[in-house]
């Protein structure tokens, strides 16, 4: 992890650089020196304006390591965040029920793909809430690629703003100039091949406790 970066496991958005985004404390995602080219957030607000869903797609993931060895300790981290409770137990923690997440190969890319519910919008979003409204910001590396939001653009900045009514939130925002050394794409496909050999070879080696498994299936 390069100096000055701080580690952050929290909700919509990886480790983020020079940009800022508003709704931090709920808008991270996973851990370790992961970055993405581009980010799709959708939140939908139920009637008792309180509780609502977040739906997340971050499409391109990479690591933003030079070296071999941090770039699959990244992915393997990606991979925990994924398969694994702790991911599960930590976002409960914050408010926030994970009802399904996603890692595959889309177009290419590896993308990831979560649905949350979450019970207090103001909890969550505090820092992005001024008086009624929803703001946040994003910095001159990445561009709205599209929003229901005001977009108010200057030189260092953009700023995407929602009236109090809003009960449907969208944000897409796209890196400049997005480059990774890694390529987890074909870490991932590697893995899911390695994952279902293991498989085979287990039921090979145990074959009636296969032949049970499906019985109590049918």
């Amino acid at each position: 992890m390069p100096p000055g970066k701080v580690a952050m496991h929290s909700f919509l958005g990886f480790r983020r650089r020079s940009f800022t985004v508003a709704m931090i404390p709920f808008l991270l995602l996973l851990a370790g020196c992961l970055i993405s080219e581009r980010d799709e957030y959708s939140i939908h607000l139920n009637a008792d304006g309180k509780s609502g869903t977040v739906t997340v797609v971050k499409r391109n993931i990479q690591s933003d390591q030079p070296d071999p060895a941090r770039q699959q300790a990244d992915f393997e981290e990606l991979v925990r965040d994924w398969q694994g409770d702790e991911y599960l137990l930590d976002k409960t923690g914050q408010g926030v029920y994970v009802k399904d997440r996603r890692l595959d190969v889309e177009g290419g890319v590896l993308v990831w793909r979560e649905t949350s519910l979450f019970s207090d919008f103001r909890k969550l979003f505090q820092e992005a809430i001024s008086g009624d409204s929803v703001r946040i910001v994003v910095g001159a590396d990445e561009t709205v690629v599209r929003t229901n939001g005001d977009v108010v653009q200057t030189r260092d900045s953009t700023t995407i703003s929602w009236p109090p009514s809003t009960r449907d939130f969208g944000l897409t925002l796209q890196k400049r100039n997005f480059t990774a050394a890694s390529d987890f794409t074909a870490k991932f496909r590697l893995f899911m091949q390695q994952s279902k050999e293991h498989r085979r070879e287990r039921q090979q080696q145990n074959p009636d406790s296969s032949r049970d498994a499906m019985l109590q299936v049918r």
